[in-house]
């Protein structure tokens, strides 16, 4: 692509991501007006996106980054509101619908400028990002009742805790105890693995991105 192209394709970043903002904004105020809302971690991570690369296409059109740079960071905030979207359960619709939208921009964005070596970066990190499934507390807790109140240890085995899986189906939850004791302490069991499980694929995504 040429230059000429590489900065009307900036040009019309800028446009996108300035509508993309102002649509942030009418949902947000729509969000405050309903009771209990809170701010969330992928609201917070969208407004920073949108304002980091609003300034970083700026600053490509003044001529004091690289498009090479400019794509780069389009990545990085890809990569950043795709996780907190795959990991916020409490976010509302408007706002799910909203990353994936900007979500696409970013993607279409980075597709037609930074070409297929970017788009195959994108491509692996989303596979490796997508590696690992997110345990409900629903399911952990469904899994403790049908298991005769957690003696049979099926929620342990759900969250890939195998070997006190065994344990408790042996032991009759260790006489019971131990299941009375999950009742309580399933919630915090189940935000631990899926804290595990988020560093293990990221830790998995180093790797992909140093072998690349």
């Amino acid at each position: 692509m040429r230059k000429a192209e590489k900065y009307e394709m900036a040009l019309v970043a800028e446009k996108a991501l300035d509508k993309a903002f102002q649509k942030y904004e009418e949902v947000i105020s729509e969000l405050k007006e309903e009771k209990g809302y809170t701010e969330t971690n992928l609201s917070i991570s969208i407004y920073d996106s949108l304002r980091n690369l609003s300034r970083k296409v700026e600053a490509y059109l003044e001529g004091k980054i690289q498009m090479d740079k400019l794509v780069d960071e389009f990545v990085f905030e890809y990569e950043v509101v795709e996780g907190e979207l795959e990991i916020e359960k409490a976010e509302s619709v408007r706002m799910k619908k909203l990353a994936k939208r900007i979500l696409f921009s970013y993607k279409d964005f980075i597709g037609q400028v930074g070409g297929n070596k970017k788009m195959k970066l994108l491509t692996q990190n989303d596979s490796v990002s997508n590696s690992y499934e997110i345990k409900s507390k629903g399911k952990a807790y469904l899994f403790w009742f049908v298991g005769f109140f957690g003696i049979l240890g099926l929620h342990r085995f759900y969250l890939g805790r195998t070997g006190t899986g065994i344990g408790w189906l042996l032991s009759g939850g260790v006489m019971g105890l131990g299941a009375l004791y999950d009742l309580f302490a399933l919630s915090r069991m189940v935000e631990e693995q899926n804290m595990y499980n988020e560093l293990r694929a990221a830790k998995l995504k180093q790797l992909t991105e140093g072998k690349s």
